[in-house]
């Protein structure tokens, strides 16, 4: 079949969405005794520690995360700046003990705190680093060394040499062990390993930017190229997207040929259930060809701004000078579990928006809008929202008290009725598809998770709280209708107060 066979994505998303009843008619029950280990172990691997006294970025996040450097910067790339980028994506932050559980709390947040994604470095000019294909392993900021040479030139060529590749210094491949989450998840484990992906990858891009580097994210590749490289096999572990970084003064030479990955990982768990549901989509979303890359990049930009129908209101966004620090921001950031049912200001919305808002560099067009339901906003009245990204004003859709509707919509969760403001991301899947097929159905939700993970930054930067949820699917369509009339939630942040914070002022 392959990518032009799009009913195979909207199958999909048919068959995972949430809806009340499914909920109650789909009992999942899960086998603690089975879970997945947090951590890819290669037992045959040598280590290189890489360093642990990190100075991370000093420059306020909101600066930090907003900024792109400049493509064509040709920053040197050493062992200590690719520490500080890997932490800040991926690192290890905390260990903490839940209810008899050991909970281990990454850089960037993850459904279920599952942690599905698996990050790869192909390093050709770094500093102090021998060129060769690493895993990273957070839980003891190692690189594990899986090849030696440089494989840039063929993740290039995987990628109809995708001039960012060519000349970069290093790129990193980020997979998904679909098992992680669908443990808890099941088939609708895929959309979420999007969303881990895109959170890590606003983190990343972040510090990436502090650092003046330049950094581009890749989705259009030849799934089995890079697959073999890495040494999985497509099914159990996927490739989500490459980040090329830095800047050469040259372009890289000839890859090596690749060969079988000797190496094995220890299994997760006692058992792997395999969704066949999964598997299937991610099958059908791959690409093979210099042609099928190509014409994903041809493709015109999915999203049309409807025109203006309600009043508009627009906000100066909080100063960055006024919010934390990027590396404080990461060390700091987790997820909310309970929100205080109190305001936060117009300026703080618009800060978190504006920055959500701004599209990464990728080599994929913008395919996602923004909504929210506001419950307590200074300068707002409570209702739902259109946000729009090119002038940063707030357009009423209708007005009302909907915290019961903001808590039902997030499968009957307090977080949404008690949240300052929800916000939703959708998209038109139907013109998603007609313009990248089944791979579009991946990048869009890669985008929201990176605009969430980008919403996450400023709110805890800002000394606010966030949490992403999941949702009734087309319950949340119908409430946001008829503007969002053709459009399905990909994912949702709820922003707001915590209580704990609450409590303490």
């Amino acid at each position: 079949m392959g990518n032009d066979h799009i009913e195979a994505a909207r199958a999909f998303h048919e068959f995972t969405k949430h809806s009340y009843t499914s909920v109650r008619t789909s009992p999942h029950y899960l086998d603690w005794d089975n879970r997945p280990s947090p951590y890819k172990i290669y037992p045959g691997a040598g280590s290189l520690a890489l360093p642990r006294e990190l100075a991370l970025s000093g420059k306020p996040a909101l600066e930090a995360a907003a900024a792109a450097a400049d493509p064509r910067a040709k920053t040197a790339l050493d062992v200590e700046s690719l520490t500080r980028l890997l932490f800040s994506a991926d690192g290890l932050t905390r260990r903490k003990r839940v209810a008899g559980e050991d909970y281990h709390f990454r850089a960037a947040a993850s459904a279920g705190a599952l942690y599905p994604i698996e990050i790869y470095l192909a390093a050709g000019e770094v500093d102090e680093l021998e060129a060769g294909l690493y895993h990273f392993s957070p839980a003891d900021l190692k690189l594990r060394g899986l090849r030696r040479g440089d494989w840039r030139e063929a993740l290039a060529r995987a990628a109809a040499m995708r001039p960012s590749l060519k000349e970069s210094r290093a790129v990193l491949i980020m997979s998904a062990l679909f098992w992680r989450s669908a443990w808890k998840y099941r088939a609708r484990a895929y959309r979420y390993c999007f969303w881990d992906a895109g959170t890590i990858l606003a983190n990343l891009l972040a510090a990436a930017a502090a650092e003046g580097i330049p950094a581009e994210v890749v989705t259009a590749f030849a799934d089995a190229e890079v697959e073999q490289l890495v040494g999985v096999d497509g099914d159990r572990e996927g490739v989500m997207c490459l980040v090329a970084l830095g800047r050469s003064l040259e372009p890289c030479g000839a890859s090596p040929v690749v060969e079988p990955l000797a190496l094995e990982s220890l299994p997760l768990s006692r058992e792997e259930i395999t969704y066949d549901d999964l598997v299937r989509i991610h099958r059908e979303s791959r690409l093979a060809s210099a042609v099928e890359i190509a014409r994903l990049h041809s493709a015109t930009t999915p999203v049309v701004e409807p025109p203006a129908t309600g009043e508009m209101f627009v906000f100066e966004p909080v100063a960055p000078r006024e919010a934390m620090s990027l590396g404080e921001t990461i060390l700091r950031r987790g997820s909310t579990r309970v929100f205080a049912r109190e305001a936060i200001s117009g300026n703080e919305l618009a800060a978190i928006l504006a920055l959500s808002g701004v599209h990464p560099r990728a080599d994929f067009p913008r395919l996602t809008d923004t909504y929210l339901i506001v419950n307590a906003v200074e300068g707002l009245v409570p209702g739902a929202y259109y946000y729009r990204r090119d002038s940063g004003a707030f357009e009423l859709l209708k007005k009302g008290e909907f915290r019961a509707e903001a808590g039902y919509l997030c499968l009957e969760q307090p977080l949404g009725s008690d949240c300052a403001a929800l916000m939703v991301f959708m998209a038109e899947l139907e013109r998603v598809l007609a313009a990248l097929g089944n791979r579009g159905y991946r990048d869009a939700h890669l985008e929201a998770g990176i605009l969430a993970g980008r919403a996450y930054l400023a709110a805890y930067a800002l000394g606010r709280g966030a949490t992403g949820l999941t949702f009734y699917d087309d319950d949340t369509t119908k409430f946001f209708e008829p503007h969002a009339t053709g459009k399905s939630p990909l994912l949702m942040v709820a922003l707001g107060v915590p209580l704990s914070r609450a409590r303490d002022s």
